[in-house]
């Protein structure tokens, strides 16, 4: 899915926005020439500053405004939800991605680090957990206060996970900041509900379990750990088992889009916008998991057209877009193709992430105005996204996660 979390299997997208992205798709790889999109793929590969810091101005923009839910349209309050607490955790990810780049000037790192402590503050706000407040009936972190084993000690693994990933990459850079209570907190209640769990999954809502929402929250633990040199604790290699066993498809190696509450069994495909999202997130918790899951996902659902590199959504090519894949035009999944630009450069495949790059240029359109570029058809949600996926840290700068000063 686009936003942060995930929302029930396969709610169609609307038919007139598909035709459109059929239209645009057919018109754009037939008079577009593919190296005209890509030009600029080998300086995002290599994290060139001026790039990043032009993007990273925009999202500043859009995340120091006054965004609400009613700056989103998908016509869910749920998915409005979502998409608002989306915005401001890829906008953190994104300035803190910048910030560990140790090729970063000291101005713009600690300005990178003043942006990514807005994004937290909102992230954390009352309006941004609205969705999940909402659908459990208590607030995911007064849950987090709760007495071990209390009733409603339970669940919100989308928004605890997907926060808590964020509070990690800024204890790396700041460990002793205001932050870090939350932080603790919220790795606390993940580790203490995946060792309760029979599965080794938390769900995001009742009674719905999805396997990328827990690889966030894989990543949150990891980071914590490594931060604070305390050592992970068991709920890690616990819920990386669950992902192996119970979360990945043995046909393909590809991540299962959702699994039953108390049995793990999948109830929905192998999904190329899931699997390349966690493998991003597990790039902070398990460097091999998260390269499986890339490879299956390069060498599966990978394909070029005119030169312009795309992922296919489904293993058989075949299903409708939804909230989680975006649109799905001739199989390829919008937002497969975007997540996968953040695991493609995490595990330095720069031909697939120059591919998939062509294609972000061509239907994100791209302009710059005034130091900031801006993709104008994905708004601030869009741009967070890209953002984060665009500046995702090598594997070799991952490793080293914890001796940030």
């Amino acid at each position: 899915m686009v936003a942060a979390v995930q929302p029930p299997p396969r709610k169609p997208a609307g038919s007139p926005r598909a035709l459109v992205a059929l239209l645009a798709f057919v018109l754009g790889i037939a008079t577009v020439p593919h190296r005209v999109c890509e030009r600029d793929a080998g300086a995002w590969f290599n994290g060139d500053a001026a790039r990043t810091n032009a993007l990273a101005a925009s999202v500043a923009r859009w995340t120091s405004t006054d965004l609400a839910l009613a700056t989103f349209s998908t016509g869910s309050r749920r998915y409005d939800g979502e998409w608002l607490f989306g915005t401001h955790m890829m906008a953190a990810m994104g300035f803190g991605q910048i910030a560990l780049d140790p090729e970063t000037q000291p101005a713009v790192r600690e300005e990178s680090i003043l942006r990514m402590e807005r994004s937290l503050d909102a992230m954390l706000g009352a309006g941004a957990r609205t969705f999940d407040r909402e659908a459990w009936g208590i607030d995911a972190i007064d849950s987090a206060k709760l007495a071990p084993g209390a009733k409603g000690d339970t669940g919100h693994v989308a928004y605890l996970g997907y926060a808590g990933l964020a509070l990690g990459l800024h204890r790396v850079l700041r460990p002793n900041s205001r932050f870090a209570e939350t932080d603790d907190l919220v790795v606390a209640v993940l580790a203490r509900r995946i060792d309760a769990s029979g599965t080794g999954f938390v769900e995001t809502y009742p009674g719905e379990v999805y396997p990328v929402d827990n690889a966030s929250a894989l990543a949150a633990i990891a980071l914590h750990a490594r931060a604070t040199k305390r050592g992970a604790p068991p709920a890690l290699t616990k819920g990386l088992e669950a992902i192996k066993k119970h979360g990945t498809d043995a046909s393909t190696g590809m991540l299962i889009q959702a699994v039953g509450t108390t049995d793990a069994r999948p109830r929905d495909d192998a999904r190329a916008s899931g699997t390349a999202l966690a493998a991003y997130f597990l790039a902070f918790a398990d460097e091999n998991t998260s390269a499986a899951l890339w490879r299956a996902l390069e060498r599966r659902q990978f394909r070029t057209v005119l030169g312009f590199g795309a992922m296919v959504e489904y293993p058989d090519g075949k299903g409708r877009g939804d909230v989680d894949s975006g649109p799905v035009v001739f199989g390829f999944g919008v937002s497969a193709t975007g997540f996968a630009l953040g695991a493609s450069r995490v595990h330095g495949d720069r031909d697939v992430f120059t591919a998939l790059y062509a294609t972000t240029h061509l239907f994100g359109a791209p302009f710059d105005d005034g130091g900031e570029r801006t993709y104008a058809t994905g708004g601030p949600l869009g741009d967070a996204i890209l953002f984060a996926m665009l500046t995702a840290p090598p594997a070799a700068r991952l490793r080293k996660i914890g001796g940030v000063a």
